[in-house]
């Protein structure tokens, strides 16, 4: 098999070195062989992996995570038969049928009920008629819905940094990872505010679920876009920055109704 420097992989897959790099560290491609001091041998699979997760992402939608699972099948393939449509669908199907499964409803309808409303306007029996199950079912995959809560604001932290992740990886050359982050942090801000306010207030539980989602986070997001410092410490920087652009954009000149007294002042009387 004919090896590439990585100059020729990015001629030919037409990705920068920087998004090559980072595909590497997050297992999406082969690990190239190591020929001498800081020098690796790619080859025509790293091309074809390369192609591959443009097109699943472009066409399919596909998070780079669930990329990861799919492509060491699709590479086995021979000629063309990777690019396939119906290829994809084939191999994806046992992976998404997962989500169908109990508990992912009801993580899935949890997600949705904890971001629209408060946790104290949530109730089990609402996210399991949501997720099409029994009330009993729910406890066998959840002790409760403080649990179901936890798991909720993670699977929302997960879901922001593998998006934030991948958009990164697609523009590497963006010049604001807050801006980039904040896009992918409020649909889940509600959540996250909730969580971190239970935690201040000192109820049971909610502090070390806390730092462990900030934590992650934070190295994800460090990792993503590397520099100096630790992952963490850079991660938690942009997590920072990111939120201050979501509220940030409250106070924009025009986010207020023309109409709210609270804006203009009282009325004149008879008006």
């Amino acid at each position: 098999m004919k090896t590439l420097t990585i100059a020729d992989l990015v001629a030919q897959s037409d990705v920068p070195a920087a998004t090559i790099h980072y595909y590497l560290r997050q297992g999406l491609l082969p690990t190239p062989r190591h020929v001498a001091a800081n020098r690796f041998a790619y080859d025509r699979r790293h091309v074809v992996g390369l192609r591959l997760i443009r097109m699943l992402r472009e066409r399919r939608g596909l998070s780079l995570a669930m990329i990861r699972r799919i492509l060491p099948e699709l590479l086995r393939l021979e000629g063309e038969e990777a690019f396939r449509p119906e290829i994809w669908d084939r191999v994806l199907a046992p992976r998404l049928s997962a989500r169908s499964l109990p508990s992912n409803r009801v993580l899935e309808a949890a997600k949705e009920a904890f971001t629209r409303g408060g946790y104290a306007d949530v109730n089990v029996d609402d996210i399991c008629r949501a997720a099409r199950i029994a009330k009993g079912s729910f406890y066998r995959h959840f002790d409760s819905k403080e649990d179901l809560f936890f798991a909720a604001a993670e699977s929302l932290a997960a879901e922001m940094v593998v998006h934030f992740a991948g958009e990164l990886a697609l523009d590497p050359t963006h010049q604001d990872p807050a801006v980039v982050l904040a896009g992918f942090l409020s649909p889940g801000l509600p959540v996250f505010l909730e969580l971190f306010a239970r935690a201040l207030q000192g109820r049971v539980g909610y502090e070390p679920v806390a730092r462990r989602i900030v934590q992650r986070a934070s190295t994800a997001v460090g990792a993503a876009v590397g520099g100096r410092g630790s992952a963490e410490e850079r991660g938690a920087h942009i997590l920072r920055d990111a939120v201050l652009e979501v509220f940030g954009r409250l106070f924009e000149p025009g986010t207020q109704p023309a109409d709210s007294e609270w804006v203009a002042g009282p009325r004149p009387l008879g008006m």
